[in-house]
């Protein structure tokens, strides 16, 4: 088969090194691949030149009215690599409100009978308002949303990351489980816990952001053992959420707690070399796309404790992983004055998660959030708002919840699991099972997903977090 694969860049990150595996593990497949993005290749890429084209058209920021523009570059890279064409357009993230010519590109490409791959990594209406509000600024409102986004059609399908997702699309038809595959990238040198004047590693190998959870992380470090250090490997890139991370930070070092941020920077290694370092791997983000901070530990030897997602993590039991040292809530005592503080904060933050996406308030909305963080006179820490985190941790309360390693033989046994079934020969296999399901069908006409519903159902205030519903608290 020729096969495009659509991107706004080829930067270092997670789509990118899912494109790189899916790339090679396609050619080595017997495959003709082209990665088409909107900007050049950085010079460290690691793609062959020759099977990568630019349009510039492609890359981020580009308004809708120049979704004219955007096709015809593709359509000239692609042809001038096969004239007659390629068999599939594989897109990532065309509905992120990253490029607001894309979806109606798309949408002409279905309605002309071409053949695409529509890989959905993250929602722009799932926790991402300011780019669902850009989206109906440029798209003309609700209508045109509707009208363009998500076409449904037997030469459209859809790649989504894990089996939530799968649910919530199965209106658009020809939907297929993708999760990313998961190799771990070559160490030059595992980080030695001497390098960190600690005698025992805690990692949580992430980029600080909000979703992130830093301050439950911040608890748990509260509770490490002697020698213990929790090292939080890379900083946040965006303004916002390197203020939220300054402030964890100042909060860290204020209460003495044995925390090290930005690991990365500090020794100049890589997230690969904390990982074959550590001698326990932490999560306590609270919503993910794919999940791969629940695979890679184990890969590395290394067992995983922290908050489980079961929306994510159900994947992976499916498939065979075990988790059995992850908590379903970080549970904090809560006085009677905080209690109603906070239920202010949930409503708040409800009336602003509903007003950013153009959604009537309904009272229940703000009971579900409760109940989603109170329990009897407990809280859970991570659904709270970073000041009243900030405020709990300064009190010294200390969780109810030791961190602690999973037996040597189901650490062996994820990591076998893990290099079986999310190989990116696995991966290939997956793509191509799509491709063809796609290219069995006949041309139907377009119609396009009720782009209302599916906001609504992401909304779920039922498993509130105020990381992720509310305003920076």
């Amino acid at each position: 088969m020729r096969i495009a694969i659509l991107h706004f860049h080829l930067r270092p990150g997670g789509v990118t090194r899912v494109i790189e595996m899916a790339h090679d593990a396609l050619v080595a497949a017997g495959h003709e691949v082209l990665i088409v993005s909107g900007e050049p290749q950085p010079e460290a890429g690691r793609l062959p030149l020759d099977r990568v084209a630019v349009a510039p058209a492609l890359r981020y920021g580009v308004t809708s009215s120049r979704w004219k523009e955007l096709k015809a570059e593709v359509e000239a890279c692609v042809q001038a690599r096969w004239t007659d064409g390629a068999d599939v357009l594989h897109l990532h993230n065309h509905a992120l409100g990253k490029n607001f010519a894309l979806p109606l590109a798309v949408a002409a490409w279905a309605r002309e009978g071409g053949r695409l791959l529509l890989q959905i990594h993250d929602f722009a209406e799932n926790g991402r308002p300011e780019n669902y509000r850009q989206l109906l600024d440029q798209l003309g409102g609700e209508e045109g949303l509707r009208g363009v986004l998500y076409p449904v059609s037997s030469q459209v399908a859809y790649g989504l990351l894990n089996t939530q997702d799968l649910n919530r699309m199965q209106a658009a038809g020809n939907c297929h489980w993708l999760p990313n595959p998961v190799i771990l990238p070559d160490s030059k040198r595992p980080v030695a816990a001497s390098e960190l004047q600690a005698e025992r590693l805690i990692v949580y190998p992430c980029r600080g952001i909000r979703r992130k959870n830093i301050g439950e992380a911040l608890l748990l470090a509260s509770a490490l053992e002697p020698g213990e250090k929790l090292i939080l490997t890379a900083p946040p890139l965006t303004s916002s959420d390197q203020a939220l991370y300054a402030r964890w930070r100042v909060q860290a070092e204020r209460l003495k707690l044995p925390v090290v941020f930005e690991g990365q920077t500090l020794l100049g290694r890589t997230t690969v070399d904390f990982l074959l370092g550590a001698s326990l791997c932490l999560t306590t983000s609270m919503t993910e796309g794919f999940g791969m901070a629940f695979l890679e530990p184990w890969l590395a030897g290394v067992s995983l404790a922290g908050r489980d997602l079961p929306q994510v993590t159900g994947d992976f039991r499916g498939s065979g992983v075990e988790f059995s040292r992850l908590y379903a809530r970080c549970d904090v005592p809560v006085s009677d004055a905080r209690r109603q503080a906070v239920e202010q904060a949930i409503h708040a933050a409800v009336r602003h998660s509903c007003e950013s996406y153009h959604v009537p308030l309904r009272p229940e909305m703000a009971a579900q959030a409760c109940a989603a963080v109170f329990q009897g006179e407990v809280a859970d820490f991570g659904r709270l708002p970073e000041a009243a985190q900030e405020r709990i941790l300064e009190e010294g309360t200390r969780p109810g919840i030791a961190l602690s390693q999973e037996k040597p033989e189901i650490i062996e046994k994820n990591r076998a699991t893990i290099a079986s079934q999310y190989s990116p020969a696995a991966y290939a296999a997956k793509l191509e099972a799509a491709y063809r399901s796609l290219l069995l069908q006949p041309t139907s006409g377009v119609e396009f997903l009720d782009t209302r519903a599916l906001l609504l159902g992401m909304l779920d205030f039922g498993n509130f977090s105020s990381l992720r519903h509310g305003a920076l608290g």
